[in-house]
């Protein structure tokens, strides 16, 4: 028979619950200071969130009254009609996708009959 043994019970010992752990966080100093950081971020996030945001919806620097209108006829594509009214120096790809996104296109097909906005 075993005379010294090294086995310690694991039940013997009392469990550390999760609340008593949060409330010694909570009743420090330390703790209180950690909460009101971690307040402050989630509230500079979600201000700087809109703030982007708003700025994004605002950046696309073309004003849909500055801009003008273009008729498609059949046989024309994006393509076409963006080297045709692109501003001089301006490349094409990057012209055919603000098309793209001023009209609310998902892809570059277009019918004959469809109205564009071109942008300036």
């Amino acid at each position: 028979m075993l005379k010294y043994s090294t086995y310690q019970s694991i039940y013997d010992k009392p469990q550390a619950t999760r609340s008593n752990w949060v409330d010694g966080i909570r009743s420090s100093r330390l703790g209180r200071s950690m909460v009101k950081i971690a307040l402050l971020l989630i509230v500079l996030m979600l201000t700087g969130t809109g703030v982007v945001s708003a700025f994004a919806a605002a950046s696309d620097g073309h004003d849909r009254t500055e801009s003008s209108t273009f008729v498609v006829r059949p046989g024309d594509t994006l393509w076409e009609i963006a080297v045709d009214h692109k501003p001089r120096g301006k490349d094409t790809r990057v012209y055919v996708e603000a098309i793209k996104r001023i009209n609310g296109l998902n892809s570059s097909g277009i019918q004959a009959g469809d109205t564009l906005i071109l942008p300036d």
